[in-house]
């Protein structure tokens, strides 16, 4: 009887231990999401119907000062799952809920904007110690964006144009995104960095204004992840059900 007791405790500790949440991340949050990038040495011919392949993108390995880019497009869905798990070629695509975020210009009163997110993004980097990498989103300016700034500032938009790509101001760096040595990989919130794009626009007037865009606004479109690799072999990408203030802005 005490073998059995010990042994039920032993399995309600291992329990306890797999669905626990990493140090630091959302204590109260439940993991919803997940998605491994996998750097590789030799190209992938993944088909989707591949199970055992999970939430994984493959991509280009790349070398330290030599960066390997895939562009994981971004669609909105009802749940997070990987579209395209062949990155090699240098496009992938993924699929995640609305984020629950509104656009606004930095500095504004955010009293009625909702700056908190339906949901959060941790990462950290895996692999044999030595590599890194940087990762950031992208997106192209569409026709209501213009519509959108003339409301706000009730002036015209002199740049970026229509139907240009603009990047954030926010990226994930490769100091960020390493694999040191002698040290435990710790996960990073990086909801600001992957659910919004943070970038400078310029009046008619001269003036220039900052602006936050979070990812599935109509005020871009054709969203995108951007991931340079120099050398990392694993990045491990969470998805938790707790939210983040964006306007804080930045990796945490």
């Amino acid at each position: 009887m005490k073998q059995l007791i010990l042994t039920s405790l032993i399995v309600m500790m291992i329990a306890g231990a797999t669905f626990a949440n990493p140090p630091g991340v959302c204590p109260e949050g439940k993991l919803i999401g997940h998605l491994k990038i996998i750097g590789v040495t030799n190209d992938k011919n993944i088909k989707m119907e591949d199970k055992a392949a999970g939430n994984v993108i493959f991509v280009d390995l790349g070398a330290d000062g030599d960066a390997a880019m895939t562009e994981i497009s971004l669609v909105q869905g009802t749940e997070f799952a990987v579209l395209d798990k062949n990155g090699t070629d240098g496009e992938a695509s993924f699929m995640m809920p609305p984020t629950g975020l509104e656009p606004y210009i930095v500095g504004e009163d955010l009293e009625n904007i909702n700056t908190d997110s339906l949901y959060s993004v941790f990462l950290r980097a895996l692999g044999t110690p030595g590599g890194k990498a940087t990762m950031y989103t992208c997106a192209e300016v569409a026709e209501a964006f213009s519509g959108w700034i003339n409301t706000k500032t009730g002036k015209l938009l002199s740049s970026p144009a229509v139907g240009d790509t603009v990047c954030s101001l926010e990226q994930i760096t490769n100091d960020i995104l390493v694999r040191a040595k002698g040290k435990q990989p710790k996960f990073i919130n990086v909801t600001a960095e992957l659910l919004t794009i943070v970038f400078e626009v310029t009046l008619d007037d001269s003036s220039v204004i900052t602006v936050r865009v979070p990812v599935f606004s109509d005020l871009l479109e054709n969203y995108t992840w951007v991931y340079d690799n120099e050398g990392l072999k694993n990045l491990d990408v969470r998805f938790y059900d707790c939210s983040t203030d964006v306007s804080d802005g930045g990796t945490k």
